[in-house]
């Protein structure tokens, strides 16, 4: 019958068909098998009423119209299947398997099998099904010798329809066949459209050495769904290969083979991209095996990388990046790359160990940066270090000598010699910190015994508020907390064989033109905007930073976005900026189309914001904000070194690490300058550093009215200052370097991402 034109005006089932790849894995680790045939299954299904009219057909004798499902129509595979999961139900995947009217019952013992059988007989006995006693096949343990002895008498073929038959028949097992490809790849020759037939020695071999591989003793493994798969692939000239593999019983088993030639346009790839390519098609071919699991890939990392550099994939790459991104794999490490002893893969060529592509399920988790100690535990640390120890007895019994003993240490004479500073609260040395200037507050310094110096050190300048942002900063962060003799040295020691600080420190730049510096009357009055990226994409969605930094006190702000369109910078800067700040005097950008949109300039338009921006091609001319960035990068690839796809989570505590920090230009923190108070570190209550007492509302009020104003009027005079030390220096010209040979340098890489070691 044809009812195309029927099939034409069928809204379609979307009931699925299984897949005979993902049928025929279900039934690992059995032994006992029955094949269950229905006699003329279609028709045991009886057709709606309403719906019969639709099949009528016409003959010589009369108009006839079905009353079962007739064969040809397009929703009659979908409606028998559901039929049979439906009559079937519980049973399939765990019992038996079905496929249309094909069933097959599996078990791995004959008197489990003989249960059910009688299982599966009573629902088709019950729903009215009836099966073909010709077509079926009970306790079977091997495949049907008729079957293999038709394949070993199958007769030379004769002509490229005949070929054609025996090239379906062998593809259909072609998973079971190393190299597949290549042996086939004769016959798949001559079998082409408008070849002329010529039945070489070369396709005899082939066809004979097809016959042999489809009916000998499979050495393949049942897939264990609990154990780790493998996955090697290879790329030829010619065509891709693929081995699907487990350790099993301490033996890698093969499980399954893929194989296939490369068309003309993959044979020009180059071996890389050909390496991908088979890494691509190889996860393809065993998604039913891999999907949802995590696995194993071996293969030349180099495609890996090559894959996940590209800064904007587009086109092939990115179908191969979505492709991959499905899959949680990693690549196996160099000295894991043994060869299979049943594929023989070659596995000689080194390969790095490096992590999955599209690893999306990563968390980032805090980190300890040191152990948080008591105050008994403080204080036991100090009794164990004897120059302290000794300075808290002198100063608990408030009998303490003008000199030291003549065998007095050189720690245990700096710390007498500021006794009149020392003070115990709690059992613990302290030392009092008076306020100076504008870049040191009032407060307790912790007296730090040896044993605690390294571990500190080692926190603070590499912790989440340190940042490795140099000596000076870090001397001033370790100072307003700390005290022991020689911390100056200490700290430019550690800084400077800090290896971290060492990678991300740029080089030189080159200066040309003269220096025309921007100025700030008061915080917020002038800011500058630019949008670093891209970087990697993260869980999140974000691939850029819009970057925002207060020309007065410095403070920076920094907001992860997915793109850099104008619509977004002017909806971040509003919602995020504006709206905690208040409106700028001035924003000054570069001339990026998403800084210079209509959009931006009615914003400006909107709030009174004089809108500036740089000369083209000159970005030194947002100098503030681009030495931001430098910095902001270089913590950034500090803090995030497990995995650069969550840049975006360890943001806000690299900028409390900068905000902490004292600026170069105004001697004091960003925090400071702007709030009029220094920010409590995750440090201070690790240490439980003692506070000023607090004062009265009133007098604190007063108090930080005057502050402010008298920081404020300094802060104008040291930006002076440095402005004209700045433009002095800046206007010298470059500086010339020499190296002698044998000098120990750094070599600067050219790193594809932003958040990358510079040497």
């Amino acid at each position: 019958m044809d009812y195309r034109k029927l099939n034409h005006h069928t809204k379609n089932d979307a009931q699925p068909l299984p897949k005979i790849e993902e049928t025929l894995e279900t039934l690992s680790g059995a032994t006992w098998f029955s094949t269950l045939d229905l006699a003329s299954g279609y028709w045991q299904v009886e057709v709606a009423d309403e719906d019969k009219e639709k099949t009528a057909f016409t003959t010589p004798f009369g108009l006839y119209q079905f009353r079962v499902m007739p064969f040809g129509l397009c929703n009659a595979p979908a409606t028998f299947q559901r039929l049979m999961e439906t009559v079937l139900c519980g049973l399939h995947w765990t019992t038996c398997m079905v496929y249309l009217d094909d069933i097959i019952v599996f078990s791995k013992d004959a008197t489990e099998h003989l249960e059910k059988l009688d299982e599966v007989f009573s629902r088709l006995q019950g729903a009215g099904l009836k099966i073909k006693p010709t077509k079926c096949q009970l306790f079977q343990e091997k495949p049907d010798p008729e079957k293999i002895k038709a394949v070993e008498q199958w007769p030379t073929p004769r002509c490229a329809k005949e070929l054609q038959q025996f090239l379906g028949l062998a593809s259909y097992y072609r998973r079971f066949v190393k190299g597949f490809a290549q042996l086939a790849e004769p016959l798949h020759r001559l079998s082409e459209k408008g070849k002329q037939w010529n039945w070489t020695d070369q396709c005899e071999k082939a066809f004979a050495f097809l016959k042999t591989q489809l009916t000998k003793q499979p050495v393949l493994a049942h897939p264990n769904f609990k154990i780790l798969f493998v996955v090697d692939t290879d790329a030829s000239g010619d065509g891709l290969g693929a081995v699907l593999s487990q350790i099993i019983a301490g033996q890698e088993r093969v499980v399954a083979f893929a194989s296939r030639t490369l068309s003309k346009t993959e044979r020009k790839y180059c071996a890389t991209r050909r390496e991908m390519l088979a890494l691509v098609w190889a996860l393809k071919q065993f998604r039913c095996f891999l999907y949802g699991r995590r696995f194993t890939v071996r293969t030349d990392h180099g495609s890996l990388t090559w894959l996940r550099n590209f800064k904007e994939p587009e086109g092939q790459v990115a179908r191969w990046l979505e492709q991959l991104a499905e899959f949680d794999f990693e690549n196996a490490d160099a000295l894991s790359r043994e060869a299979c002893e049943q594929c023989g893969q070659n596995t000689s060529t080194p390969c790095a160990a490096v992590s999955s592509i599209m690893r999306k399920r990563h968390k980032w988790e805090p980190s300890l940066i040191w152990p948080v100690w008591t105050p008994t535990q403080l204080e036991i640390a100090q009794e164990k270090d004897q120059d302290i120890a000794q300075m808290r007895k002198w100063v608990a019994s408030k009998i303490v000598p003008t000199r030291c003993p003549p065998d007095s240490s050189r720690t245990l004479q700096s710390l007498l010699s500021q006794k009149d500073q020392m003070i115990i609260k709690d059992g613990i040395l302290f030392r009092r910190r008076l306020a100076t200037h504008v870049d040191h507050r009032a407060g307790y310094q912790f007296v730090v015994p040896q044993i605690l110096r390294q571990e500190i050190l080692h926190g603070l300048p590499s912790g989440p508020e340190g940042g490795h942002l140099g000596k000076k900063k870090t001397l001033w962060k370790v100072r307003q907390r700390f005290h022991w003799p020689d911390l100056s040295e200490d700290v430019a020691d550690w800084c400077r064989k800090c290896q971290e600080c060492s990678q991300r420190k740029n080089g030189s730049k080159r200066h040309q033109g003269q220096l025309q510096p921007h100025t700030a009357p008061y915080p917020m009055s002038r800011i500058g905007v630019d949008i670093i990226g891209p970087f990697q994409w993260t869980e999140r969605g974000n691939r850029y930073i819009l970057t925002v930094q207060d020309y007065f006190s410095k403070w920076p702000e920094a907001y992860p976005i997915p793109d850099m369109t104008a619509n977004t910078v002017a909806r971040t800067l509003v919602n995020e900026f504006i709206c905690r700040y208040g409106a700028p005097e001035s924003l000054h950008s570069d001339q990026g189309r998403n800084f210079e949109a209509a959009l931006i300039k009615e914003l400006c338009e909107t709030f009174d914001i004089h809108k500036t921006r740089t000369t083209p091609y000159h970005p030194q001319s947002n100098g503030l904000v681009e030495r931001f960035h430098r910095t902001l990068l270089a913590m950034l690839s500090a803090r995030a070194t497990t995995d650069r796809r969550n840049w975006d989570l360890v943001l806000p505590m690299t900028l409390l690490a900068y905000r902490t920090s004292i600026h170069e230009s105004t001697k004091a923190t960003p925090c400071r300058i702007l709030f009029g108070r220094e920010a409590a570190l995750p440090i201070d209550v690790m240490y439980g550093l003692p506070e000023i007492p607090p004062q009265t509302r009133a007098e604190y009020i007063w108090k930080l009215r005057n502050d402010l104003a008298d920081s404020c009027k300094e802060i104008r005079e040291k930006l002076k200052t440095e402005s004209r030390r700045q433009k002095k220096w800046y206007d010298r010209g470059t500086t010339d370097y020499k190296f002698n040979i044998d000098d120990k340098v750094w070599l600067a890489l050219s790193g594809r991402y932003k958040v990358h070691d510079i040497y």
